[in-house]
């Protein structure tokens, strides 16, 4: 019996160019973190126009290191939306510190201004706004009230890398940015993060922390850790960031083409852009259909070879924070309702044709449902 073809909802566009990169790590000896990691650090803060950029080992390493090295610890408070992925609300834990975890607008499903100002206490010590399925905040109002309660923004932009908020590139709009390049990102490492900044103290800073808390060789002045890149994660970056336009491309297309087929089906919402991003990235592209038929048109699109993902689960949804901080799936029901609409169908470059077997069957299903 000939098995049916899946078509996944995120493919790595990756070729023989990174494995001669990695190849040739491995013949050059140097296989730990090294010249190659020195080299995608700069090219990636050309890329997205910052000062510094700092590579980690994960997104999730980033994000530590950040909140490490602003003295973020026991008693503070940190505010972060739900409904995102886990590990925003985990480095926080990683500190001691409680994550105060916030509704998200309805249409784009970030976290906005008007949210985060209603959270506010003297124990906030840090925001972080996260550009949820690659679409960015609307950073020029949370910025704006973070200045004026002196309180930093950390920007968890791990899906977003391409973006762009009114022209300027996601990576170089925050004081701080992180990424990550997991491999359904728009480019990849493998595992491995990126945090970009404009301070060059805290730059230096947080080199210490991912290293161990060296100021040089063996020479420890801070609590660190080894979040470390490897030549291998660099030598692939360097690759997949020649590719990084080509693939913003191309997911452009594929989400115009969607949102066109889309826009005549009543019981299909298609993504909310609004005017002040200039550049989405497109990470993922979701959709809102019924609630009471979601899981059935995901069990239906994945009996016909059509790969989906219902997004993250809302944080406080979680058996370790529901335990934890007295949460329930009710405590934030804005972010519990928007994600129990939500479907990600397949975008990624090389989609092609398989698009039109997407768009077919989605339609097909919400229309009968």
């Amino acid at each position: 019996m000939e098995e049916k073809e899946t078509i996944p909802v995120a493919n790595t566009y990756i070729g023989e160019e990174e494995a001669k990169a990695a190849y040739d790590v491995i013949k050059s000896g140097w296989l730990s973190t090294g010249p190659k990691v020195k080299e995608f650090e700069a090219v990636f803060a050309q890329t997205v126009g910052a000062k510094h950029a700092i590579a980690v080992n994960s997104g999730t390493a980033a994000l530590h290191t950040v909140l490490a090295a602003l003295d973020i610890g026991p008693g503070d408070e940190v505010i972060v939306p739900s409904l995102t992925f886990i590990s925003t609300a985990n480095a926080v834990l990683y500190q001691g510190a409680t994550p105060i975890l916030a509704e998200c607008d309805p249409k784009t499903y970030n976290i906005t201004a008007d949210i985060i100002s209603s959270l506010i206490t003297e124990k906030t010590k840090a925001i972080i706004p996260v550009d949820m399925n690659g679409l960015p905040v609307d950073y020029d109002s949370i910025l704006s009230l973070a200045e004026k309660y002196n309180i930093p923004v950390i920007a968890d932009s791990a899906e977003s890398l391409g973006a762009t908020y009114k022209e300027r590139k996601i990576g170089s709009v925050a004081p701080i940015h992180i990424f990550s390049f997991f491999p359904n990102k728009n480019m990849t490492t493998g595992e491995g993060g990126m945090i970009t900044t404009s301070s060059d103290s805290l730059a230096e800073k947080m080199r210490m922390i991912m290293n161990q808390g060296q100021d040089y060789r063996y020479h420890h002045i801070l609590l660190g850790y080894n979040y470390r890149m490897t030549n291998f994660q660099a030598a692939i970056g360097l690759e997949q960031l020649k590719r990084l336009s080509f693939v913003l491309e191309e997911k452009e297309k594929i989400a115009e083409n969607y949102s066109r087929a889309f826009v005549y089906c009543d019981n299909i919402e298609t993504p909310h852009v609004p005017k002040y991003v200039t550049k989405n990235a497109w990470y993922m592209y979701t959709i809102s259909v019924n609630k009471e038929k979601r899981d059935q048109i995901v069990k239906e699109l994945e009996f016909a070879g059509i790969q989906t993902r219902l997004s993250f689960p809302p944080i406080h949804t979680q058996p370790l924070y529901q335990e934890r901080f007295g949460y329930s799936n009710d405590s934030l029901p804005i972010s519990y309702d928007a994600w129990s609409k939500l479907i990600n169908i397949p975008i990624w470059a090389g989609l092609g044709d398989k698009q039109d077997k997407v768009i077919k069957k989605v339609i097909e299903l919400c229309e009968q449902n």
